[in-house]
């Protein structure tokens, strides 16, 4: 287990099983993970040298952005419609906008306390950033790819696991060169949990408040 880490599998298991029974509620994950897919993409480009630009940079930015276009196709299979990615589209509103940034944010902050340049700040922190959301998407699609497969749903993310997986071994190899590369592990990954758990529990309102109104629709 990676220190700083926590799980949530039984939350997010708990939470899903709800959401694939729920068309309306699906199409907003689905719309969800996508925006999420496309934020990390235009994170990893922002960390972008003008010049020294590596390969695995320009084929992880340019997979997160193909995630995101294929989350969104998925959205017909469950009846949903969503041009962009305003609130009211999303499951977990503000939370899901905060994920990201607020993890970006946090880490350049603690970064910057240890006196890095900004320039090393901005590639640590893409390598940081990237590695603590590629452990969450680790944890996350194949529970949610579970979910889908027992529910016998037309959507699939298999494809998209498997190439999370491939990020986060890259990720792994990089970090391994980086002196103390643990200890920012730690901290980055304490963080995340902090704002997962926050988007988390948005999630699980917003079903809440769903099912109250379906209810009184009845």
């Amino acid at each position: 287990m990676i220190k700083g880490f926590i799980s949530f599998e039984k939350e997010i298991v708990g939470l899903i099983q709800q959401i694939v029974a729920h068309p309306t509620l699906h199409g907003l994950w689905l719309n969800t993970l996508s925006y999420l897919e496309n934020c990390g993409a235009r994170k990893i480009a922002s960390c972008e040298h003008p010049t020294l630009v590596k390969e695995e940079m320009l084929k992880h930015a340019a997979e997160e952005f193909r995630h995101a276009f294929y989350l969104k196709t998925q959205l017909n299979r469950v009846g949903a419609s969503y041009e962009d990615y305003r609130s009211p589209h999303l499951l977990g509103g503000w939370a899901a906008y905060h994920y990201l940034n607020a993890l970006d944010l946090k880490t350049s902050r603690y970064l910057k306390t240890l006196g890095m340049t900004p320039y090393q700040i901005k590639q640590l922190a893409y390598l940081l950033v990237t590695y603590a959301i590629e452990l969450r998407a680790g944890e996350l699609y194949p529970l949610y790819q579970s979910a889908l497969k027992q529910s016998h749903s037309k959507v699939q993310v298999q494809s998209i696991l498997l190439e999370e997986k491939e990020h986060l071994q890259e990720m792994e190899q990089e970090l391994s060169l980086v002196p103390s590369s643990p200890l920012y592990i730690e901290v980055v990954c304490g963080f995340e949990a902090v704002l997962f758990k926050r988007w988390l529990h948005v999630c699980l309102s917003d079903f809440s408040a769903h099912e109250r109104k379906t209810a009184k629709c009845w």
